[in-house]
């Protein structure tokens, strides 16, 4: 069976067919036909998920459970990106696209869409066995249906995925398939730079936390697309004909030779223990400007009460030992647990030796696991001549033990040499679990390092616990935080969970501590090595990182247009502040994405947060409701973003924030704009 293109002159467009190659008999067309052949360059394999419209997503106000009934079924929205990406090679290049999902037999509507997007053949991998799939059971399963599709089309050229699914946002299903599939794999790509297909290798930007790589890899590879690769097209009148009429090919669990003890719930290392909707919040103190009072007075209110609680001085430290999300802090008295326990696991992710703060927040929730299962809290560098600077740091944040493999190509993160490494450490010295940020680099590894050693992964934790017969607890928000899961994984060790920057708070350091160091050697060959990194272009974002910025002026849709951020700017300049925004101006393109907030853009814990003009749509919330002191500014006084607020009003944000500014550089707390007497 060959691929080739059939370029039918008559017609004016473009049809991709498969045929039999035969003696003098290629193929048979019509007098008024002329037609010509030649081979196809690219086979692309697309696969994509069915997902629940988090956006008609609503909680019963009586039963305060997620309503499910009613809700619509779309296609993942950077999965639509992912079949962007495919046609917008198949146009360039020539190539056959497919695309593939697991789901019930509904789920061929997703594939009908793609069809009429302009994809050639759909896919659909569906047997109840399937069901209750996590991520590294999905993975497998996608990977032996790719290897039923190559027995019939030929080998994959190229695998891509969607960065993430909005109802899990794990992001792991696309380099575990790589992984098995033996390919390299360029996560959270947003722009393809160059295609060769004579030498065959792609290179691509890779977005990545703090900055841009540019990465190389050859064909055959794997791509995880963003959603600022491009915009998807929208179907044409003839793709929607063509896609009501088409065969969609379905696959059982035989017909891909699945191993029944790898699919499904049966082979899945993680399982829901219980699903919560989290309970509404108490909003803070409000000010209603509709019910009376000026914008100078409500103003002059704010500052005081932000005054009063040190909001706009230092830090003040926590006076009791309950973190937000209601965990005890790391002076906890260790809990009798049952059993005998590995240790606990804290990668230290890095840039050249400087360090990501997310590491460190989880050296204290590390090192109060570790006090509950009465082991050691241990720290994991792998890098190029970083070990000793690293390791002193993770002994001050907590570490007991530091587990360092160095070699020089691990000067940069590659996923093939990382996972390697970290997957050499873990089998001979077989942790209890182990913790790793939520970057991007950190979903990409813990997605590799998950399949190598076939364990599973809880990603996106909120919170982390041990129950009662020692069993590794993770809670994380599903479906844009409408629905809060607790998660466990008691078949295989060890446990992995990821956790974003700022959700736990970091311990503090103490100088001069010590501990064991343990240098595990490796070999490495760059001849060997599939992905290269070309460069590196470090991301300014307004200054300096959002997550790691102290206070952060945020805006919404409520400013009304792009021109108006210019008030946000203003406040956040007195404030020393950096600014953010919401998904929905960002998508306005009012402001970069590198300024979103929530659950598709940077999770942020400040000690001051104000939301102006900002709503409160869940997404938002669960990437910064965990903040010190929040500010709400909004004219609706039903807007959500007043349960999560500690001080709010509800007013013309055109009258109160100027007032705000005003009353700042009269009381000479304004950062940057001049102080104005009384």
């Amino acid at each position: 069976m060959a691929k080739y293109l059939f370029v039918e002159d008559r017609l004016d467009r473009l049809a991709t067919i498969n045929f039999n190659i035969q003696k003098n008999n290629i193929f048979s067309i019509s007098r008024q036909t002329e037609a010509v052949f030649f081979p196809l360059p690219l086979n692309i394999i697309v696969c994509i998920k069915q997902v629940p419209d988090t956006n008609d997503m609503r909680i019963d106000p009586k039963t305060n459970n997620l309503i499910r009934e009613g809700v619509p079924a779309v296609v993942n929205p950077t999965d639509l990106n992912a079949i962007e990406a495919a046609l917008e090679f198949k146009d360039k290049y020539g190539a056959r696209v497919s695309v593939l999902t697991m789901g019930p037999p509904q789920a061929e509507q997703s594939l009908r869409e793609a069809l009429a997007m302009g994809v050639d053949a759909a896919y659909l991998l569906t047997d109840r066995a399937f069901g209750g799939a996590d991520t590294l059971a999905t993975s497998y399963s996608l990977w032996r249906a790719i290897l039923k599709i190559e027995q019939q089309d030929g080998p994959t050229d190229l695998a891509i995925f969607g960065k993430v699914a909005i109802d899990g946002e794990t992001g792991q299903v696309g380099p575990g398939v790589a992984v098995r599939l033996g390919f390299p794999v360029i996560s959270y790509c947003s722009k393809i730079v160059k295609v060769d297909l004579e030498n065959r290798f792609v290179e691509a930007e890779r977005r990545v936390d703090d900055g841009i790589e540019l990465v190389h890899v050859p064909l055959p590879c794997a791509i995880t697309i963003t959603d600022a690769a491009n915009v998807p097209r929208q179907p044409s009148i003839e793709g929607l004909i063509v896609a009501k009429k088409a065969k969609i090919v379905s696959f059982n669990k035989d017909a891909v030779q699945a191993d029944p003890k790898k699919i499904g719930l049966g082979g899945s290392p993680t399982y829901v223990k219980k699903v919560t909707t989290p309970p509404p919040k108490k909003g803070g103190e409000i000010k209603d400007l509709t019910a009376g009072g000026s914008p100078t007075e409500v103003a002059k209110w704010l500052v005081d009460k932000l005054v009063q609680i040190g909001a706009l001085g230092a830090k003040a430290e926590p006076t009791q030992a309950i973190k937000e999300n209601g965990q005890k802090e790391q002076d906890e008295p260790p809990r009798q647990i049952p059993g005998q326990h590995g240790d606990v696991w804290v990668y230290v992710e890095h840039r050249f030796g400087t360090p990501a703060r997310v590491s460190w927040e989880l050296m204290g929730e590390g090192t109060r696991l570790a006090k509950i299962y009465r082991t050691k809290v241990c720290a994991v560098i792998i890098g190029d001549n970083v070990g000793e600077e690293l390791a002193k740091e993770a002994f001050e944040y907590g570490a007991d033990k530091v587990y360092l493999t160095e070699h020089p190509l691990l000067r940069d993160y590659r996923s093939e040499t990382y996972g390697r490494a970290f997957a050499n450490l873990s089998n001979k010295y077989h942790p209890e679990v182990i913790l790793m940020g939520g970057t991007n680099n950190g979903r990409d590894l813990a997605g590799v390092l998950a399949t190598i050693i076939e364990t599973g992964l809880i990603a996106d934790c909120t919170s982390l616990d041990v129950d009662e017969k020692g069993g590794f607890n993770g809670t994380r928000p599903d479906f844009g935080g409408k629905e809060m899961s607790t998660i466990v994984c008691p078949r295989t060790k060890p446990t992995m969970a990821s956790v974003r920057t700022r959700v736990m708070k970091m311990p503090q350091p103490i100088p001069g501590r010590s501990g064991e160091i343990v240098s595990e050697p490796i070999e490495l060959d760059e001849n060997q090595i599939k992905e290269k990194i070309l460069s590196f272009t470090p991301m300014e974002k307004a200054g300096a990182k959002l997550e790691n910025a102290d206070i952060i002026v945020a805006g919404g849709r409520g400013l009304g247009n792009p021109r108006n951020f210019s008030l946000i700017d203003e406040l956040a300049e007195a404030l020393g502040a950096q600014v953010g925004a919401t998904r929905a101006v960002v998508y306005l393109d009012w402001i970069g994405k590198e300024h979103q907030i929530g659950q598709t853009g940077v999770t942020v814990r400040v000690r001051l947060y104000f939301a102006i003009g900002v709503s409160g749509a869940v997404q938002h919330l669960v990437g910064m409701q965990n903040c010190d002191t929040i500010i709400a500014i909004n004219k609706d006084p039903d807007a959500p973003i007043f349960s999560v607020s500690h001080y709010g009003i509800v007013g013309d944000l055109f009258q109160v924030v100027p007032a705000i500014i005003d009353e700042l550089k009269a009381r000479g707390l304004a950062k940057k704009i001049p102080i104005v007497a009384k």
